[in-house]
């Protein structure tokens, strides 16, 4: 059977700031800020092959990664060369490296990382083997 839904458009995100996330995430991928409308509160980022749209929400409350009391409810997973490099290039822009490194605890590589709204995403090296 066919499905009926043929395309992901895009992913949108709460933010106390649509138009700043929507910055954030466009600089940290070389990507562009596709839209801001701040009379709706919303903007877009085109990321790396991907739409990202970004709300704006009235009393938004931060994500607090890996508690369960305010729900990250999603992450994002980026494919970097260099993890230490691109660890920098992310806190130049505003993120901070999370204080819980599940990869440490379990011999993984990955860096989790908070969006400047609290949003947790991952650095992941090249794959190896």
């Amino acid at each position: 059977m066919t499905s009926p839904v043929t395309e992901l458009i895009a992913f949108t995100i709460d933010s106390a700031d649509a138009a700043a996330l929507a910055r954030f995430y466009a600089d940290l991928t070389g990507g562009e800020v596709t839209g801001d409308y701040p009379e709706y509160g919303y903007a877009s980022a085109a990321v790396l092959g991907a739409t990202l749209n970004f709300q704006t929400v009235a009393d938004y409350a931060r994500p607090q990664w890996p508690g369960q009391a305010h729900p990250q409810q999603f992450h994002l997973d980026f494919r970097v060369p260099d993890l230490e490099a691109a660890t920098e290039h992310a806190r130049s822009l505003g993120a901070s490296v999370a204080e819980t490194q599940p990869a440490a605890e379990v011999g993984g590589s990955w860096r989790v990382m908070l969006d400047p709204d609290g949003h947790p995403f991952c650095l992941c090296p090249p794959q190896e083997g």
